[in-house]
């Protein structure tokens, strides 16, 4: 795993592995885990207190920037 509390690392919302709004995608890139688990756990908090998980995805979604392009994105684009 890599250090998740480095000084120069920022969280995006992921654009590209999105299914709503790209949230729980940007959030497992920050953390460096699968995106799979953090959508499971976003669902089931989802379940057990839908208003504060519909809160705080939605703050989230409105306050953070899409990632930023990188070459990298355009080489995986092209094939």
């Amino acid at each position: 795993m890599k250090d998740v509390f480095a000084e120069d690392r920022e969280i995006y919302l992921d654009t590209r592995h999105k299914k709503l709004g790209g949230v729980c995608a940007g959030v497992a890139n920050y953390l460096d885990v699968p995106r799979f688990w953090v959508r499971v756990a976003a669902v089931i908090g989802l379940l057990m207190h839908p208003p504060s998980v519909l809160l705080a995805y939605g703050l989230a979604y409105f306050i953070l920037d899409e990632a930023p392009e990188t070459e990298d994105d355009y080489l995986d684009l092209e094939g």
